[in-house]
This record gives structure tokens, sequence and C-alpha cells, in this order.
């Protein structure tokens, strides 16, 4: 972290783009003085959006065409794409897990602690706003982003808790919940330290946040706080916690239905988003991360894997298909490709889509698998719970699996309807390889096909198709020049 270098940018308290339905803009940072700042309700406001902004710079949903983002890096760190011979390598040598301190898969590990010291200032200065529900929702929702924000790093960084047997006493990462720009904290000596931290933040906020921003799906509410914390008891394997929380909100808030998903899928409408990152003209266009230009002139980054498209049901599930891959001929090349759909007709123009962080069917989800795996739940439980998604989503389907079958079955809803979002199927591979009771071909790593760039699973096969459950490189680097600026940093094992 590059706490001391931030210092202008935090005093300043940086607000560029406001992170919400309204387009407010701030005015220039160098000209707001910290001691004048944080006085009123409308600068807390602004403060708050200004989190919610730096998750939208480049590590987060920037579309810097890098192929860097939470929306696609883990996507190619997994087995759901295949670099495509014809574009222009972005991001490559990752999708082969040949990276290091000096050749990182992304940004994200700084760009989330410039967001968690703007929800540090937040709370530093709560106590400036009087009591009542307005000064609880605004430290609520700022202590909800700055566990959301370390559980980011958490995750790409440190093992998770149930990934393996020593993972909760492996090492966590730096949890910064003081304002401290000249601070050079060292990292948390296990995972459970930041889990402890990361749950008492959420526990907090779920406690303050009250009806606050009930209707918006743009800011933190007790229905994101809930989602959060089901996504967060998971990856421990507190699947008590993961109900408790994933009930009440799958129980009130609907998938979007599959007529839905071309209009959910542009951003002209959100059916089912709990969290999202709205963009406007300017912002960055995420179609980039996996193919930039149109038509015969579209240059494509990535593939879809044929044996991952080939899961979804033409015949049962047209609409899904279309909302998310576009399979394209370029007649110059004589080449047929399945792409990524998922982004590229934004509503205002292409490529400019919200980001959707949090959507309730991976709260269905969550809780269809925590009811699976806990003792205090039944296989009939967690089928109708998937049963609500599988629902929205097909024509028909058969349904009616036990045992392991029905595990596959949530396994496989999970990879086809969170691609391409939230990098889930990374972390899932990632948590599942301790996890017990589960069909051993959810354990073991990164497993891929072996397939080409086409669409036919021929074309250009890139190197490196296994990433074996236990290897070091499940815990990604961190960047070199942010361990110069900090010494205290210690690197991640096997780099």
């Amino acid at each position: 972290m590059k706490f001391k270098h931030f210092l202008i940018l935090f005093i300043a308290v940086c607000f560029t783009t406001a992170c919400d339905d309204e387009d407010i803009f701030q005015p220039d940072p160098d000209s707001i003085v910290i001691d004048n700042f944080f006085q009123t309700e409308e600068e807390f406001e602004n403060a708050i959006r200004g989190v919610y902004s730096r998750m939208k710079t480049v590590g987060y949903y920037g579309g810097s065409g890098a192929s860097g983002d939470l929306i696609i890096v883990g996507d190619l760190l997994a087995d759901n794409l295949v670099s495509n011979a014809s574009g222009r390598g972005s991001n490559r040598q990752s999708h082969s897990w040949l990276y290091n301190d000096n050749l990182t898969p992304t940004s994200i590990y700084t760009q989330a602690y410039i967001g968690i010291a703007r929800a540090n200032l937040v709370l530093a200065s709560i106590n400036n706003l009087p009591e009542g529900a307005t000064r609880d929702g605004i430290q609520a929702e700022a202590l909800a982003a700055r566990a959301m924000l370390h559980f980011d790093v958490a995750r790409f960084y440190s093992q998770m808790p149930t990934q393996s047997s020593n993972a909760l006493s492996s090492i966590g990462i730096v949890y910064n919940d003081t304002y401290d720009p000249l601070a050079s904290p060292s990292r948390l000596s296990t995972v459970q330290e930041v889990y402890d931290k990361i749950n008492a933040d959420l526990n907090q906020a779920l406690t303050l946040i009250g009806s606050y921003n009930s209707n918006s799906t743009t800011r933190i509410n007790v229905n994101v706080i809930r989602g959060l914390i089901s996504r967060v008891a998971l990856a421990e394997g507190d699947y008590s916690r993961v109900i408790a929380n994933a009930q009440p909100l799958v129980s009130s808030v609907s998938p979007a239905m599959a007529s839905e998903l071309s209009n959910l899928w542009t951003s002209a409408s959100n059916p089912g988003v709990l969290f999202e990152l709205p963009f406007i003209l300017g912002d960055g266009l995420m179609d980039s991360n996996y193919s930039q230009g149109s038509g015969q002139s579209l240059i494509p980054e990535w593939s879809v894997d044929k044996d991952f498209y080939d899961l979804y049901n033409p015949a049962t599930e047209p609409e899904r298909i279309s909302a998310y891959f576009l399979t394209l001929t370029n007649n110059s090349l004589g080449e047929t490709w399945n792409l990524v759909n998922k982004y590229i007709n934004g509503a205002l123009q292409q490529g400019l889509n919200n980001g959707r962080y949090l959507r309730v069917e991976e709260v269905i989800l969550n809780l269809a698998e925590a009811q699976y795996l806990s003792p205090s739940a039944t296989d009939a439980q967690a089928l109708a719970t998937l049963d609500i998604l599988r629902n929205a989503r097909y024509s028909s389907f058969t349904g009616g699996e036990t045992g392991d079958n029905l595990f596959n079955a949530i396994m496989l809803e999970r990879r086809k309807e969170l691609a391409f979002e939230s990098s889930d199927r990374w972390f899932t591979l990632k948590r599942l390889q301790g996890v017990s009771g589960i069909p051993a071909i959810h354990t073991q790593g990164v497993q891929r096909n072996g397939n080409g760039h086409l669409s036919d699973g021929s074309g250009v096969v890139p190197p490196g198709q296994t990433l074996n459950a236990g290897d070091h490189r499940f815990q990604l680097p961190i960047q070199q020049t942010d361990i110069i600026e900090n010494p205290n940093i210690e690197q991640n094992p096997g780099y």
C-alpha cells in the first residue's frame, strides 16, 4: 500500500465523480481543506459516493482493456475463458498463471485500499453529524464498504477459510481500520483475524443501517449487507450464518426473469440487482476487457471455452444464451468465436454498462449451497432454493436431484449464472478445495479441457491447463512497488 503517497489524495478527499443515479460533480479537490469538510450531511453523502467511485476505476470495473478488472480476472484465471489468438494478448500471461510480483494479474489491491482509506476518513469524522438515523446510516454504509473492500483483497491475496486445513492460521492481509495516511501497517498474522474484523464491521453495519438507502441499488442498504454476509460466511464455511442472512433476502427479492435478461445486461433495467455501480457517459467501457470494436471490426481478447459454452441449453434457456454470449464469424480470418456479450450492448452506448457487484441470484445460490452443506438443513430445502433460480431461467428442466447430483446442479447453476461479472468462478474453485463431503471434481483446483479459441474448440490452445489444489498461485502476488513503498508488507509464499 502506498499510504504515504496517498496523503495528498486523501486529505483532499478526492471525490471526483458521484457514484449515484444523480451526476454530482465535486469541486476541485485541491480546494477542499479537511478541517472544513465533513460538517454537513451533504458533505458526508458526497464522501460516501467517493468511496464507491473508487470501485469504478481500473482494477474493479474500470474497463481498462487490460483484462485485469473484477469482471474478468477471475474468469481468465479459471476455466471459463480462452485467450483469443486474434487479440492483443491482454493479460495473457495471467491466463497461464505466469504472474509474479512485477507482473500481477490485477491492480485491485491498490484500488481497494484507496477506497478503504476514504471509508476510514468518513468514520473518523462521523461524530460531526448529529445523532440519529442519518448518522447511523452513513456510519453503517462506511463500515460495510470497508468490510467489502477488505474481503475482496483477502479472497485474492490470502487463503480463503475453507481452502485448506491450515487456511485460518495462514497469513492474512492488512486490515486498515483507522485513517492514517502515514502508516506502514503489517499484514495480520492469520486469515482468522481478518475475517473476525470483516464480520465485526458487517455486524455493526447491520445493527445500524435500519431503513437507510432502502430503495437504492447504488448505495449499501440492509439487503446489501445481508447479501455480503452470506458471501463472506460461505467463504468461511459458516453455513448457519449464510442461511440466517440469505433466507429473508431470498424470500423478499425476486431474481430477474429470463425475459428480463436482455435489458438487465444493457443496464436498461436492474431486476434482482442488490448493489451496482452506475456508469455514465465518460466512464470506462467494460466490454473493452473482453473485446474492442464491433461487427467485423471487433477484435476479441477472449473466447468462451467451448465446453463451458456447451453447458447452456439453447432449447430451454435461449434468453440467457443471447444475453451472455455473442457468436461471431470473422469473414476475413475465416474464424468463428463464442464471445462474451454481457457488457457489449450498453443502453447509452456500446460497452457502457453498470457494474453489477451483487445480485440476488448469487444469494440464492449461496443459500442453496449452505442448505446442502449444513447439517441442520435438508436436500429438499436446498433443491427448493435452487429451483427458485431455475424456474426463472428455463422453460423446462428435469430437477429433483439428491445427494452428489444436487450439489453438482448447484455448482453448475452457479458457474452459468455468475460468469463474467465478479470473478466468482475463481473464488469458487479456490474455496471448495478444502470442503469435505462434496464430489471430488469440485476440490481439484482449475482443470481446463484443452480447448482452443475457436467456437468448435479448435484453434490455439494456451499453455497451462492445470492449476492443482494447494498451488501457491491461488494467492496472487502483491506488486513489488507496494512492498517497496511499505517494507512491512510481507510477500505471499512462493513469489
